[in-house]
């Protein structure tokens, strides 16, 4: 009878090694899942005024295609002459985002594009020249800005909003036409741009709140973000005076905490712009835990 008992223990045991090896197996698809959930993802930010919505609407496919080339995970805009949020969504979708948000449909509008669900909190118009968008995309605020010379009230309004938000812990980026200078531009503008006045107000507010330029910090030699040839000859002559005229006024500043987690920054100078805005692309990008979105 033992020989029976025997086969009777192992067969059991064979009954429960089998049945484990499945459970043994779905644990480790559960926690190969949840550790690639802890891995930081990358977020692309592309920046661009697009010169009166894609050089006057004659360049929108080259614009698209451009967009669609870099896979970023956010798209801010400036100078969407003659779009609408629904011409947007529609334009955002050919470069994979299905979500998009502007400011208005008339003048000058920013907007706001993302692969993710964008919630509108502001559109500001009053009090501005142009005004600004504040939505929240993928767990970060955003402020879409295109300041007015001069008008320094438009950034002390914006960080009175922001200030809140940065006790709160929540993550802010600034991004948009500055129509000013970085004083961390000051040697190459006083040798390269003599037909430029310097006017640093904007920058030296933001960085005063603890904001990050995020190209400077990673691309320090990057100082050009206007105008391309493309405004050859309406607003200059030639090429040589073009030269003189060169600056940075296109920015994305990152509260100081989440700047830690950037990555990359750098102005796009491809030969492909010239043709169709006077502003050259900023693009950045970030270490973001999936925590934050």
């Amino acid at each position: 009878m033992r020989p029976c008992v025997n086969k009777v223990k192992v067969s059991t045991l064979r009954m429960l090694l089998v049945g484990c090896i499945p459970l043994i197996c779905f644990g480790c698809i559960l926690n190969g899942r949840s550790a690639a959930a802890d891995e930081p993802s990358v977020l692309k930010v592309v920046n661009w005024n697009v010169l009166y919505g894609f050089n006057h609407k004659k360049s929108i496919e080259q614009g698209v295609d451009w967009i669609r080339s870099q896979q970023a995970d956010v798209v801010a805009l400036q100078e969407l002459n003659g779009h609408t949020e629904a011409g947007l969504r529609k334009l955002a979708g050919d470069w994979g985002h299905a979500h998009a948000a502007i400011l208005k449909e008339k003048g000058f509008p920013v907007g706001l594009t993302s692969n993710q669900p964008i919630k509108v909190i502001k559109r500001r118009v009053a009090g501005f020249h142009h005004g600004y968008l504040h939505c929240k995309t993928q767990g970060i605020h955003f402020f879409v800005v295109h300041f007015w010379p001069g008008k320094y009230n438009e950034v002390s309004t914006i960080l009175d909003e922001i200030a809140p938000l940065l006790k709160q812990e929540e993550r802010v980026i600034i991004l948009g036409d500055f129509n000013g200078c970085s004083p961390r531009d000051e040697a190459f503008l006083v040798a390269n741009a003599s037909l430029r006045e310097r006017d640093y107000t904007f920058v030296d507010r933001v960085e005063a709140k603890g904001f990050v330029d995020v190209v400077h910090k990673h691309d320090p030699a990057a100082k050009v973000s206007c105008p391309s040839p493309i405004t050859i000859p309406r607003w200059s002559k030639d090429l040589a005076e073009l030269k003189l005229k060169r600056y940075r006024i296109d920015f994305v500043f990152a509260d100081n905490v989440l700047a830690k987690d950037s990555r990359s920054g750098t102005i796009s100078l491809s030969k492909e712009i010239d043709n169709i805005s006077d502003h050259y692309p900023v693009i950045v990008e970030f270490n973001i835990s999936k925590v934050h979105k």
